[in-house]
């Protein structure tokens, strides 16, 4: 090892005494920035992509609408699609909005349908489980699949009857007729996870559906889903869908990611905002590293001036301390990653002491704080913090350079 290299790691960690307390608050306040920085963007991430998963599970991967206005005569369409290899199931949806009374309590969830004929479903429904205390075969034109959390702010559970009133019975009002409400029975709830479904949406079969709406034979949308190799082409066969080979171009196609970019725009906004704040944190904990070293400079001058008078570079002294700002970062971020791990396996009560289930469900639509990590947040974190603690160890170093042997023996 080189003698300048083992004066540096001898500051830090003096024989007898393990680490110096200089080295122990600065690689603890480099650990606490990378934990910070690193522990956000996980965060984030996992929030990202757990939305993203949760609108695709929920939503299907291509939508294709006639502006507004219901669809008819689709069979061939459906056949076409279908017909073409990246696709894994295409489906006829109507959905709307609905009153629905139980037990005295009005609540306007938004209806969604369900083939219950063909079987066909864009949405992996039973793949991943979605209804609970109950099962989707139990569905028919005379019963209702209703989202968790919707069913219990109703305290309504499965075997419960609901009444359904849509839209278009104001049309039986108008012509001084009583509109009967469709009696419906609760046969599953709807679990996905993400409380903006469970919390919103009911499942009734196509043909209930249908009737609920006027629709006769037709629907509002038709709902993609392409086979999981595929799941990352949405936008490029979106775009092959819209050149009017395989999809009348009267017809709007759009993608999950389309439909909410929006709102994924906003958490990558976030992602970047706390990244910085967190960068401004490292870079003040490095100009703490930089004063402390500058000290240790003053307080050594004589050292370094005999130093110099036994033969030593300026360069070999300035990489004495220069070394010791590099050594600050690599061990600050290698304990930074080992405590964002370690905080992040216990996230769970720590976010639920923090902000509640309750407050994490309502705001974030997630019963459980989700996490993600990538390897190249983590080369960031650590790759920032190294190169601010190095540069913190520059001036000290160019000062301890600059000293001429003669005058840093006669200082006092």
């Amino acid at each position: 090892m080189k003698w300048w290299l083992y004066i540096a790691l001898k500051q830090l960690f003096p024989t007898g005494r393990g680490i110096s307390f200089f080295a122990a608050v600065s690689v603890l306040g480099v650990a606490l920035g990378v934990l910070g920085l690193f522990g956000t963007q996980s965060v984030m991430n996992g929030f990202h992509s757990e939305i993203s998963v949760k609108l695709r599970d929920t939503s299907g991967d291509i939508i294709i609408r006639d502006y507004g206005k219901p669809m008819y005569s689709l069979d061939e369409l459906k056949a076409r699609l279908k017909a073409l290899p990246e696709v894994a199931s295409v489906e006829f949806v109507a959905q709307g909005p609905v009153m629905m009374v139980a037990n005295n309590v009005p609540i306007f969830p938004v209806l969604r349908s369900y083939d219950t004929i063909s079987g066909d479903c864009a949405l992996p429904m039973k793949e991943k489980n979605f209804v609970k205390m109950g099962s989707l075969d139990d569905l028919d034109d005379d019963s209702v699949i209703v989202g968790q959390r919707l069913a219990a702010s109703a305290g309504m559970g499965v075997g419960d009857k609901v009444d359904v009133f849509s839209p278009t019975m104001l049309d039986s009002l108008k012509r001084d007729e009583v509109p009967m409400a469709a009696s419906l029975d609760v046969v599953g709830l709807l679990a996905t996870d993400y409380s903006q479904v469970d919390s919103n949406v009911a499942i009734v079969s196509l043909r209930r559906m249908r009737d609920l709406y006027n629709l006769g034979g037709g629907s509002h949308s038709v709902v993609v889903r392409l086979k999981d190799e595929f799941a990352g082409e949405a936008e490029a066969f979106a775009k092959r869908l819209s050149s009017g080979e395989i999809v009348p171009r009267r017809y709007c196609v759009s993608t999950w990611l389309g439909a909410n970019e929006a709102f994924l725009r906003v958490i990558k906004m976030e992602k970047v905002m706390m990244s910085l704040i967190i960068f401004l944190i490292i870079l003040v904990a490095s100009f703490s590293i930089c004063i402390s070293l500058y000290t240790s400079v003053l307080r050594k001058t004589r050292e370094i001036g005999l130093s110099a008078a036994m033969g030593a570079r300026p360069l070999q002294i300035a990489g004495t301390y220069c070394f010791q700002g590099f050594a600050i970062g690599v061990f600050g971020s290698a304990l930074g990653l080992l405590l964002t791990v370690a905080l992040l396996h216990f996230r769970a009560p720590i976010a639920e002491f923090i902000v509640g289930r309750d407050a994490l469900v309502e705001f974030y639509h997630f019963a459980r704080l989700p996490v993600k990590y990538e390897p190249a947040d983590a080369l960031w974190a650590c790759g920032f913090s190294v190169v601010l603690c190095t540069l913190a160890g520059l001036l000290p170093a160019l000062r301890a350079a600059r000293l001429k042997a003669s005058e840093a023996m006669r200082n006092e």
